[in-house]
């Protein structure tokens, strides 16, 4: 089966603390270099995001380890610096046939090095049980990858959030993107209206339509 990764947005968490005050001229470096790091272990280790290039910097990021990556991002002093930055890379998604390697399916964005903030962000449907083919302008059944990859995301999510102990008060708002995505808490799901719609004409044995739609009613 085809993996769509489309260049449409399906879910995007900010996440931002509000534990200091800031003074954009005085950034709190040890602070924002220890949220980096945890942040990171957490994505390498998950291999939601293998980071391979930082916003800026035109060579390919080659690292043995987390404080090889660190020190990196500290060469060109990106944590002094820079007002924010972006760094994407690739995610390892499993197959029925063991795992591939992809890029451009998970980012961590907009990194501020004033304060703590950060996006992350997919634009994949691998974490829906449809996808929708840009190619023939039509939504396909993802079950497989559906299964084996869906709650690696919401998992990933809540122990960044754990991790860094932040008051993140907007997190877990209800959000629709864009294909039909609906984001709810640390989950994606295909909106309701779309699912019905789509199950209708394509009715799949193997999708528990009513306990799909129970999760997001919630």
């Amino acid at each position: 089966m085809k993996l769509y990764s489309p260049e449409k947005l399906r879910g995007s968490w900010h996440f931002d603390s509000n534990k200091y005050d800031y003074d954009y001229d005085i950034a709190p470096y040890p602070e924002i270099r220890s949220d980096l790091k945890t942040l990171l272990t957490i994505l390498i280790e998950s291999k939601l995001l293998i980071p391979k290039s930082l916003e800026g910097k035109n060579e390919k990021l080659d690292y043995n380890n987390i404080e090889d990556l660190i020190s990196l991002i500290e060469k060109d002093n990106y944590l002094q610096t820079c007002f924010e930055f972006d760094i994407n890379g690739d995610t390892v998604i499993y197959t029925e046939k063991g795992e591939e390697t992809h890029s451009g399916i998970f980012c961590l964005q907009s990194f501020r090095t004033f304060q703590q903030s950060f996006v992350l962000s997919t634009k994949s449907d691998i974490w829906m049980p449809m996808s929708f083919d840009e190619d023939s302008y039509s939504y396909v059944w993802n079950l497989e990858r559906y299964n084996l990859n869906n709650q690696r995301l919401s998992s990933v999510l809540e122990k960044v959030n754990k991790s860094l102990d932040w008051e993140n008060e907007n997190l877990l708002q209800k959000e629709f993107n864009e294909r039909g995505s609906l984001q709810i808490g640390y989950n994606i799901f295909l909106s309701k209206e779309v699912l019905i719609r789509e199950y209708e004409e394509n009715p799949n044995p193997d999708f528990n339509i009513k306990e799909y739609i129970e999760k997001m009613e919630i």
